[in-house]
């Protein structure tokens, strides 16, 4: 016998199915993996934490090595409660066993905010959000490896860090 499955993620309540958001349709694709035992989720951070201190008109490109067999679902990219806006800086992530870049061109961080604020905490800028989900899970091929690469926009100089959520294949460990 069968059961509905319903996703952790479709427990938040100001993530509904409106036209142009595709949160509910990714929702529905990683729903069958809530109950599976074969994942857990696990979060990469990006750049590590010495490097997250960025210089104005910084450059930093960091190497990261997901479990390979795992699949990667979303960035939480935490917006300022006070703005509404994330940190501002460029971002490009490449797939470095198959050169595969996840955009065209680096992309703002703005596009990858997601200002879902979950909890209210102490303090203005003390909350959690929800992830920006990818249009669909990416699957981590080959060794694993990929390349995010950080660039300071502001000119003026400003913690950066990018947080990616993946579900980890914990049979591939």
């Amino acid at each position: 016998m069968s059961a509905l499955v319903i996703s952790p993620l479709s427990l938040d309540q100001l993530t509904r199915d409106y036209w142009g958001s595709y949160d509910a349709y990714v929702i529905a694709q990683l729903a069958s993996l809530a109950d599976d035992e074969c994942y857990q989720p696990k979060f990469y951070k990006a750049p590590s934490v010495a490097e997250e201190s960025v210089a104005a008109n910084g450059y930093v490109p960091y190497g990261l090595k997901i479990t390979p067999g795992s699949l990667i679902f979303g960035v939480y990219n935490p917006a300022l409660f006070s703005t509404g806006l994330p940190p501002q800086f460029d971002v490009q992530i490449t797939a470095e066993d198959v050169n595969l870049t996840f955009w065209s061109e680096p992309i703002p961080s703005l596009l990858l905010g997601n200002f879902k604020p979950t909890y209210g905490s102490q303090g203005p800028d003390n909350f959690g959000s929800f992830p920006n989900l990818l249009n669909c899970p990416y699957p981590v091929v080959g060794e694993g490896l990929f390349l995010v690469e950080l660039w300071e926009t502001t000119g003026d100089a400003q913690r950066i860090e990018l947080v990616i959520g993946v579900l980890e294949n914990v049979e591939a460990l």
